[in-house]
């Protein structure tokens, strides 16, 4: 038995639109006009027309073409067909103001205060309607691409297969070592990374699917050195590790940026930075999967992410 593709792979979708304009016009000089070919090729589409449907479909009288039972029947579906292929193709056609599609994207908690926030405000400025879902990033950021979980990823490594998933450069980071205002360190101007291990950390729950015991880059920066952080608490929520933080003398590494999110200014002292080492100059990219090139919605949040966080969130 033949698919719905194979039976309809004959048919011109020119002949549709040939034939309501011709059940609009009920004249085969006019309907020729209105699609701009010649009134011997009207005739020779009306014939075809004639084939396909196994019918006459129209006669002629002094008024003109008269429309048979056939082609009257025809009329109604034939007017819905056509208005969904055009809407199939306006679908190509984006626009912010009537986006009415929910976005998936990924980023690293760590940086989701810094990097939403913005991100979702200039989202509902120019998308109305649209919606934002965000989830925290992968250890891998291509498994949640290919999976189709999500439809973007801001993570901190560039997948190795540009082909599939191009990335752009957001900008970059360091690491810092923050401590409450009241922290032993707060106002030493000489505090070394030695100084800082000598403490309790905190820390941020970055991937709970990985294997890996090992979740934020200093970790792995320590181990290279034969050091390694003392850590007494994760969570998923970093509101929660700031206040856990509060009247204590434990420590939080994050972005460079972090006391400049909502009230962590008043909160947080950063005590100690990686600035100077460029090994730990922190890239942040923008993925996607290819199959979303083409798509126009996609290419505009993917400019909209670009114009709103980079060289801006990480300034």
């Amino acid at each position: 038995m033949k698919s719905l593709e194979q039976q309809l792979s004959r048919l011109d979708l020119n002949l549709l639109v040939s034939l309501s304009v011709l059940l609009k016009e009920k004249n085969v000089s006019r309907a020729a006009e209105v699609l701009y070919l010649s009134q011997p090729a009207m005739s020779r589409t009306l014939k075809r027309l004639r084939d396909v449907f196994d019918d006459p479909l129209f006669y002629r009288e002094s008024a003109g073409l008269q429309p048979t039972e056939k082609a009257l029947t025809l009329q109604e579906p034939l007017s819905e067909i056509l208005l969904s292929v055009s809407k199939l193709i306006d679908s190509t056609q984006f626009s912010p103001e009537s986006c009415d599609q929910t976005f998936r994207i990924s980023l690293p908690p760590l940086m989701s205060r810094q990097l939403s926030v913005p991100l979702i405000r200039e989202l509902m400025h120019n998308a109305p309607n649209a919606s934002l879902v965000e989830y925290p990033a992968a250890w891998d950021p291509t498994s949640l691409l290919k999976d189709r979980a999500v439809d973007f990823s801001i993570h901190i490594e560039k997948p190795a297969n540009d082909q599939e998933f191009p990335s752009e450069l957001i900008g970059s980071t360091y690491p810092v070592f923050y401590g409450m205002s009241e922290h032993p360190l707060a106002n030493n101007k000489t505090t070394t990374l030695e100084d800082c291990l000598q403490y309790q950390f905190v820390d941020l729950n970055l991937d709970l699917r990985s294997v890996s015991e090992i979740h934020n880059p200093i970790d792995s920066y320590l181990e290279s050195k034969g050091q390694k952080r003392d850590i007494v608490f994760k969570s998923g929520q970093l509101n929660t590790l700031v206040d856990a933080m509060q009247d204590s003398d434990k420590m939080l590494i994050s972005t460079h940026t972090l006391r400049y999110v909502d009230d962590f200014e008043h909160r947080l002292t950063p005590i100690f930075d990686l600035k100077s080492d460029q090994t730990m100059n922190i890239n942040v990219y923008l993925i996607e999967h290819k199959r979303t090139l083409n798509s126009a919605a996609h290419q505009w949040l993917k400019q909209l992410i670009l114009d709103t966080l980079r060289n801006k969130a990480f300034a």
